[in-house]
């Protein structure tokens, strides 16, 4: 069977300091081949390192990003999923069809209460929400199993079953220690006691260290203590990342810096007698699962080890070193050993023996191989269950919950007597901002195009906007605007006087009208009124704020509200709007996953924005992911003529494509790197290349000469088609990127950075070039341009993938969508 094994980082290469999680992979990947699996390891690519996916041996390499993660897995057709780390869950794709195995010998959580107390909630909120996703749990011992039972019941495992959660525990390779190991003249006759590893906040081993020199000193024992000890990899740029916990100081203690793995295990088989492995104890300890000791014992050495660590046990059944309660026990233990140095070669066999015998790496992974014989999904809990205790008769609420009730009841029937209201059916009625005709910018694009297609499926659609004037009806292949009743104008208030209090609001001022909806209250009759004339079934609420007059709307007439999030809204405003607060930033957050909890359905462009949510507290259930579409038969038409004549292209020169509205800072910021180092750079190499920049909103002038912008267009595809290279040299933003899709769309090659093409899940080097360093996507635009042969494979590519996401089938889904909220 083939097995995609998603794990932190490369495989273990020994001439590198390793991680714990590097030799975890090295063992299970090892156990997998080993029993005739196929195993492709893939690990998230080096954010800083050079764009594109590596390819190493047995298939695996790196990918950047959950787009290229999702094409590998197609591409592979793994039968099981492992994910050798929690927080990689984030980057699958939600509709997995293969069992999903998560590798939890590291308890995150239990870590994150050293580190970051204040974090511990969010990030059990999250490991939840990725356990939800799960088939199996490994785990590295039996404490792990119990601490985990709970978090799982949560996650709707049903553990009547036990199988659910297999204990497979770090393994040990026996490595052949030197013949003449033993105090002697290498060590200047001294016991080498070996202990460090990384300095974690939770492993707190100064004053065992310091008990340790103590007690050789007063009792006659030769020791040194050598301490291996260094950051984190991935944290050692960080200043200050060493001196977590203050070092320990004596004579004895020796400290050394993390050495490669190969030089290490050298050191313990030559010149290491004893393996230490003493902490003060605390629960991330008492679950710990120590690759430390499991090299110590591989290597011959003894193990010293406090009586509550989990391999404790396995210590003493074999003999394999020492068990110490107290710091204080450790002058006792040091004048035991002075008085019988030979016990130490007896133990350092024991070692070997718990190695060959308990801690081989393959018998360990038995529970994960016997279930690859038949891999299958996980029992789940069912939703709910009947209350066995609850009496047979008719609950009567307390008379603030009844009063309230009727009160509902009575506003219903009124506003049905009132605005002519019927029974809902199934139209859908859109409630979104006012800026859609032209549709020339992407929200007003998916929306506009949505509510058309569902329109031509025959599906009644109204658009609702903050515009007193009126609503939108679709009919007869348009758009037309129905007037609201003369009696809105006495239940709603001046629109000027409602902007007027809104702006003055604690917003952001620059991205104040996307939540007028939280203070216009005019809204909800604007949506009854379009609801009634739709007999609107769906309530479907265009960015977060609009989903509030939705709800309010839901109360009265019983319609379902879906919520389509076109960006994670917090997120965007905290990365784009300099103005934007902290406690702004909070409350707009809180209301965002409000309504998205309160919403019956919530719709993400892709599956980035759906797992950032997800984490910060969306309930998992009530979410999908829709992406944007491409309305196939508008690119059907020719392009637009006399381009090149109107900005002064001469032929051979190269027209590169970039469309956006261009207030945007994310696009604005793509235009200043083509003006400043894309076209410089291209011109030294011999291509004198144009922009066509295509949107709306451009800037007084042009910060390069060969960059034209047209302004806004009534369709984007002609202009599109005369192009002949499309490039999105994208740094930040948020959503999906609706103008890649356009651009497949419209036969262009596309070349693209992964923020660029992010939330598209096409396949790089296939549907689309994916470059972050500029100078490579310098090279790739040349050597694109001189390749026609080249330039054709890949927007064919392109086209293909664009064929599967016309609106049509946009809409399709939402329909499918619809008929699941009953």
């Amino acid at each position: 069977m083939r097995v995609l094994y998603l794990t932190t980082e490369p495989e273990l290469a020994e001439g590198d300091v390793v991680t714990g999680n590097a030799l975890r992979a090295r063992q299970l990947t090892g156990a997998l081949r080993r029993a005739g699996h196929d195993v492709e390891t893939v690990w998230p690519a080096d954010p800083t390192a050079a764009a594109g996916d590596t390819q190493e041996a047995h298939g695996s390499g790196s990918v950047r990003g959950r787009d290229a993660l999702r094409a590998r897995i197609a591409r592979s057709k793994p039968g099981v999923i492992l994910v050798g780390y929690w927080e990689l869950l984030g980057l699958l794709p939600f509709d997995l069809e293969q069992p999903l195995v998560l590798d939890f010998v590291a308890p995150r959580p239990l870590e994150a209460l050293y580190e970051s107390p204040a974090q511990v909630a969010g990030e059990v909120r999250r490991l939840r929400a990725g356990l939800r996703r799960c088939d199996r749990v490994l785990v590295g011992n039996e404490r792990q199993r119990r601490l985990l039972l709970l978090t799982l019941i949560e996650a709707g495992f049903d553990l009547r079953g036990r199988e659910t959660v297999l204990v497979v525990p770090l393994g040990a390779e026996c490595v052949t220690p030197a013949a003449d190991r033993q105090p002697g003249e290498d060590s200047n006759g001294a016991w080498q006691c070996v202990t460090g590893g990384v300095r974690w906040p939770w492993r707190h081993q100064t004053p065992w260290l310091e008990a340790l020199a103590q007690a050789a000193d007063g009792s006659g024992l030769s020791a040194r203590i050598i301490n291996f000890e260094g950051p984190y990899r991935a944290h050692a740029d960080e200043p200050g990342a060493v001196d977590l916990l203050h070092q320990p100081e004596h004579p004895l203690i020796e400290h050394r810096p993390l050495l490669p793995y190969r030089e290490y295990s050298t050191f313990l088989t030559r010149d290491a007698h004893i393996g230490v492995e003493l902490a003060d104890c605390n629960i991330e300890r008492e679950h710990s699962q120590s690759f430390r000791s499991l090299d110590f014992l591989r290597h011959g050495l003894p193990l010293l080890c406090n009586e509550y660590l989990p391999i404790a046990s396995l210590v003493g059944r074999y003999g394999a070193g020492w068990r110490i309660d107290t710091p204080g026990d450790l002058r006792e233990w040091a004048r035991a050993l002075a008085a019988e140095p030979e016990q130490w070669r007896t133990r350092s066999q024991a070692a070997l023996a718990l190695a060959r015998e308990a801690l081989d790496p393959d018998r360990l992974a038995a529970p994960l191989l016997d279930w690859l014989q038949e891999p299958h999904r996980t029992l789940r809990l069912p939703p709910s269950e009947r209350d066995a205790d609850c009496e047979p008769v008719l609950g009567v609420p307390p008379l603030a919950e009844r009063l309230k009730r009727q009160w509902k009841l009575v506003r219903r029937a009124a506003l049905l007597r009132m605005t002519g209201l019927r029974t809902p059916g199934n139209g859908v009625v859109f409630v979104t901002r006012s800026d859609l005709f032209p549709p020339d910018h992407g929200a007003a694009v998916r929306t506009v195009e949505t509510a058309r297609a569902l329109g031509r499926l025959g599906v009644a659609v109204g658009i609702v906007t903050d515009s007193p004037g009126g609503w939108y009806r679709y009919q007869d292949g348009e758009f037309k605007l129905q007037p609201y009743p003369v009696w809105h104008r006495l239940v709603c208030r001046p629109a000027a006087w409602v902007k007027l209090m809104h702006y003055s609001s604690d917003l952001p001022l620059s991205n104040s009208f996307l939540y007028l909806p939280l203070t216009d209250r005019g809204f909800y009759w604007r949506i009854l009124t379009a609801a009634s004339s739709t007999r609107a079934g769906v309530l479907q609420a265009e960015f977060p704020a609009y989903a509030q007059p939705c709800l309010r709307v839901r109360e009265a007439i019983g319609s379902r509200v879906v919520l389509v999030e076109h960006n994670v809204e917090y997120e965007r405003l905290r990365s784009q709007v300099g103005e934007l607060s902290s406690g702004q930033y909070q409350r707009l957050r809180a209301i965002e996953i409000d309504l998205c909890n309160r919403s019956d359905a919530v719709v993400c462009v892709s599956d980035n924005d759906r797992q950032r949510l997800i984490e910060d507290g969306v309930e998992a259930v009530h979410m999908t992911t829709i992406p944007h579409g491409v309305r196939l038969d508008t690119y059907a038409a020719p392009a637009v003529e006399g381009v090149r004549e109107r900005y002064g292209i001469k032929a051979g020169q190269p027209v590169l494509a970039f469309h956006g509205t261009f207030s945007y800072p994310p696009n604005r910021k793509a235009i200043a790197v083509f003006a400043d180092t894309l076209l410089p750079a291209l011109e030294r190499a011999g291509l004198e290349a144009h922009v066509l920049a295509i949107g709306r909103e451009p800037p007084p002038t042009s910060p390069h000469p060969r960059i034209h912008f047209t302004g806004s267009v009534a369709d984007v595809a002609p202009w599109l088609k005369a192009a002949d290279l499309a490039v999105v040299p994208l740094t930040d933003g948020g959503g999906t990127r609706m103008k890649i899709v356009d651009c497949f769309a419209a036969g262009l090659p596309v070349i693209s950075t992964s923020k660029g093409i992010e939330g598209i899940p096409a396949e790089p080097g296939l549907h689309a070039l994916v470059i972050d360093d500029w100078d490579e996507m310098t090279a790739a635009i040349t050597r694109l341009w001189r390749d026609q042969a080249e330039r054709e494979a890949l927007a064919a590519s392109g086209g293909e993938f664009a064929a599967r996401l016309d609106w049509s089938e946009i809409a399709r889904r939402y329909r499918t969508l619809y008929a699941t909220l009953g």
